[in-house]
């Protein structure tokens, strides 16, 4: 559910094709085309190398633009990718200027209790959206979005302990090594909190997270461990625990006093008695170093890169590179995102938060407020740090495909300036463009890259016509290219 800042319920707003549904026929064309598209397979790889350059953009971006498509080709395949791997050196003072009234985002865990939770959560959300519409570490926030879903943690559940989680888990090791993010995680009182484990004491474990821990983070559900695993990982982690008063409240805190300090089993590994706070770091140890964490890891990073059906021999590859490396995160990504890799990527369907962000990026529009755009995404089914499950949103095709209406009703309230806070200048968008050919092919290159598929761009045009074109029917245009089936897949 949206909140407002203050942490007051917002009411979703009533759903409205506007004026985008006048033209039924046009609507009809581009539902039927979107139904062909997803039950479509492209099995031909795209060698061309400035096709290839755009993919690699559409990939690790939020979105093209013509200034980051231009920096592509300024820098090349492998330079623009080291370019964004090496994110600390990208210069993104504008976007710290433009999320720096969100306070709470550095804030410690003392400051924020004295806030109501819902302005700290929604301040968390307005940071990752305004991060990914405007930060020039474009790949830096995509695996933001990877490790967020990887290591979920619901908001309502954890509240003030998500924010630190944020801060000091997502952003701080996305790009390091998994072994260290996984650490961060197992050590975050979010994540202590969420599943449990603040509460897990010897002679009353409790294995929530030891069975997450091991089925959503490191070993996949058919990672090969057993129920007697679970329990064993669980009397590891015993103790740990939050501090819960003094200057150190909100912090992680090992308590010895409830660990369980008898031989346990993990694995195939015997963990000596008497280990104390070792007993759970070697457990990451184990979990971190297992073939099935390799492969896993693998898997995820192919599957949100280069999208549903990803061949043995690519997961495999990226897999010994883990196992090489030791989980360094950049290395997996140079590899899963080799030219020959990428070429043969079948296209992914962006999901409403990708969707929403790519339609912003490619308007120029200006944000003041975000009220209305964290509406929209919960109805949409995508409010970030919101899926309650520990599994995280999906990145699944048929869990995103149905929800068409809502992306129809985006785009044509973005275009025609329908969302408070959010204001799209069309007159800028569309200087120099006075004809609906001109306009149409203004709408091609700002939104598709000159990519739009011409039967597409031609009805588009078409529902602009006659000229002259009105302001109504040119911004309706933007919104009916925002729905389109084309614009829905990256």
């Amino acid at each position: 559910m949206a909140h407002e800042r203050d942490g007051s319920v917002l009411e979703a707003p009533g759903v409205s094709r506007r004026s985008l549904l006048g033209a039924g026929a046009l609507a009809a064309a581009f539902a039927t085309a979107a139904r062909a598209q997803q039950a479509t397979v492209h099995t031909v790889a795209d060698t061309d190398p400035t096709s290839l350059l755009e993919k690699l953009v559409d990939r690790i971006t939020f979105g093209a633009t013509p200034a980051e498509l231009t920096l592509a080709r300024t820098l090349g395949y492998e330079g623009y990718l080291e370019y964004h791997l090496d994110h600390l050196a990208i210069d993104d003072t504008a976007c710290d200027a433009a999320t720096a009234h969100l306070t709470t985002i550095i804030q410690p865990y003392l400051q924020l209790i004295t806030q109501t939770s819902g302005f700290v959560r929604n301040e968390l959300i307005e940071h990752c959206f305004l991060r990914a519409a405007f930060s020039k570490r474009q790949l830096f926030e995509r695996m933001a979005e990877l490790w967020t879903d990887h290591f979920n943690i619901d908001v309502e559940t954890a509240q003030y302990y998500k924010t630190i989680d944020d801060r000091t888990v997502v952003r701080a090791f996305a790009l390091s090594t998994f072994p260290q993010l996984l650490a961060a995680s197992a050590h975050s009182p979010a994540m202590l909190y969420y599943l449990n484990n603040d509460v897990s004491t010897a002679g009353n474990p409790n294995e929530n997270y030891a069975r997450e821990l091991m089925e959503l983070h490191t070993l996949d559900v058919s990672g090969g461990y057993t129920q007697t695993d679970v329990q064993e990982v669980a009397r590891c982690l015993t103790g740990w625990q939050i501090q819960l008063s003094g200057s150190t409240r909100g912090n992680f805190r090992y308590n010895n006093t409830v660990h369980d300090q008898g031989i346990k089993h993990v694995l195939g590994v015997t963990i000596p008695a008497n280990g104390g706070q070792t007993d759970g770091d070697t457990v990451l140890s184990i979990l971190s170093a297992h073939p099935s964490a390799a492969r896993f890891i693998a898997f995820k990073l192919c599957r949100h890169f280069l999208g549903y059906n990803v061949s043995q021999s690519i997961l495999d590859r990226v897999a010994a590179t883990y196992n090489s490396t030791g989980g360094d995160i950049k290395q997996m990504i140079r590899e899963t995102l080799r030219p020959q890799h990428l070429a043969a990527a079948t296209p992914k369907l962006k999901r409403p938060f990708h969707h929403f962000i790519s339609a912003i990026r490619a308007l120029g529009t200006t944000i003041t407020s975000t009220t209305a755009t964290r509406n929209r995404l919960n109805e949409a089914g995508h409010l970030p740090y919101s899926w309650q499950t520990p599994d995280g949103y999906p990145d699944k095709l048929d869990h995103w495909s149905k929800n068409v209406l809502v992306r129809w009703n985006w785009g044509a309230s973005i275009a025609t300036n329908g969302l408070s806070g959010v204001t799209f200048d069309d007159a800028i968008f569309f200087s120099g463009a006075t004809t609906a050919d001109e306009r149409a092919d203004r709408i091609n290159e700002r939104l598709f890259l000159g990519r739009m598929p011409q039967s597409e761009r031609n009805r588009v045009r078409d529902y602009m016509l006659p000229n002259p074109v009105t302001q109504t029917r040119w911004r309706d245009a933007v919104g009916l290219a925002i729905g389109s089936p084309s614009f829905q897949w990256y």
